[in-house]
């Protein structure tokens, strides 16, 4: 039998009965809907969280005292480090590291006027800080000779207080913890910049000073820092660099505790997670395709005890037990075909509606379309694969007696 004549035959099969042909894909419809949807949905999860980490710095470890505690299974103490100039040497002398800049954190009382605030106060060292220095919209970046210069994020330049606040005016910033109080002048202000993630630095609503101007505010005899951002020169050695560094460290700190931290692990592990939820979730969709597809064995077991007639007279003239199988195989193949076109174009719809009336993160793509149609048409093959044997075992004689 050609393939052309086998086709044929198929499209009069579907036209004969139009409504056994629409009962019979409805189940593969939704199943394919259900699978595009769920993995659209998946996709948008993973690009909702791609966008949300662009604003991080991928390429930069991060060095702070102390650790969970947590060695195999059970909790060791260990003395949180001291990190200090020893170990921002020890750290730019690492193979790999490209710039090791100390950090120093604390919350303290900032005064304009008769206006009193709260905000983060940080200690940077000017010259190691070149991405702090490119986000300055007024004026000019702090100088590591500063001793009462400060640069301050766009909200509390523009919103903290009744006045917006420019380069040249002065604030009071007080340590309530000791009571030492001083004068600083505004050097700088930042651009305004999204935050879109619960990680890393809120520039709109800090105030970056020098570490000896901090040190002043604090008293402290023993100033050490509280973080280390380490710029790493090459991205893709990231988690070389840092095994090196924490070895680069342990022989600062034998029996010290410190952690080293990569944004670029949690990524990764979010983005893990976040595939195989998407897989999961198309996965919960192909339940229903795998039941369309038992729709679709009982309605082709019935079209063979309909057409047992019709087989006994392709037997007779000629028709070999494979031509059988093949327009069998051909019918239920290309139903799954249609129906999951048509499910692809629906559950697409239907996803684009969803992203639009419920800013839901849903991303269509080309991979999860194209996964849909193939489980459409594998599923439909299969369940096609019983009845087209059972008819191609029909003897002719008999078939032909068949009513």
């Amino acid at each position: 039998m050609r393939l052309m004549d086998a086709f044929e035959q198929v499209l009069l099969s579907f036209s004969s009965n139009k409504f056994k042909t629409l009962m019979s894909s409805l189940g593969i419809i939704i199943g394919v809907i259900a699978i595009v949807v769920m993995l659209s949905v998946g996709e948008g999860l993973q690009a909702g969280v791609g966008r949300a980490f662009e604003g991080m710095d991928l390429d930069v470890i991060t060095v702070f005292p102390g650790s969970s505690g947590f060695e195999a299974g059970r909790f060791v103490y260990m003395k949180p480090a001291e990190l200090d100039d020893k170990d921002v040497h020890e750290l730019e002398n690492t193979v790999g590291v490209k710039l090791a800049s100390p950090r120093v954190g604390s919350s303290m009382s900032i005064k304009f006027r008769n206006e009193e605030r709260m905000t983060s106060i940080i200690a940077v060292s000017a010259e190691k800080e070149p991405k702090l220095s490119d986000l300055i919209e007024k004026g000019r970046f702090l100088i590591d000779s500063d001793r009462s210069a400060i640069v301050i994020g766009s909200d509390i330049a523009n919103k903290m207080f009744k006045m917006p606040l420019n380069p040249g005016m002065r604030l009071s910033i007080t340590n309530k913890n000791n009571d030492i109080s001083r004068d600083f002048t505004i050097v700088g202000v930042f651009k305004e910049k999204d935050q879109i993630t619960a990680f890393g630095d809120n520039t709109n609503m800090e105030i970056f000073t020098t570490h000896q101007a901090l040190k002043d505010l604090l008293g402290a005899k023993n100033y050490t820092y509280s973080q280390i951002l380490i710029t790493v020169e090459d991205q893709n050695q990231i988690e070389t660099t840092s095994i090196k560094v924490e070895e680069s460290l342990k022989r600062l700190h034998k029996d010290e505790a410190f952690t080293v931290f990569m944004m670029k692990s949690i990524l990764e592990q979010i983005g893990q997670v976040l595939t195989m939820i998407k897989y999961a979730l198309g996965g919960i969709g192909a339940i229903s395709l795998i039941v369309g597809g038992i729709g679709i064995v009982n309605v082709m077991m019935l079209t063979v005890t309909e057409r047992i007639k019709e087989i006994g007279v392709m037997k007779a003239v000629g028709a070999t037990k494979e031509d059988i199988q093949m327009l069998f195989m051909l019918e239920s193949g290309l139903l799954g075909f249609v129906s999951g076109l048509i499910g692809i174009a629906t559950g697409a719809a239907i996803s684009l509606m969803i992203a639009n009336l419920g800013n839901f993160p849903i991303a269509v793509t080309w991979s999860s379309l194209a996964i849909g149609l193939a489980f459409g048409v594998i599923t439909t093959t299969i369940a096609g694969v019983y009845p087209a044997n059972r008819a191609a075992r029909f003897d002719p004689v008999e078939a032909l007696r068949m009513e």
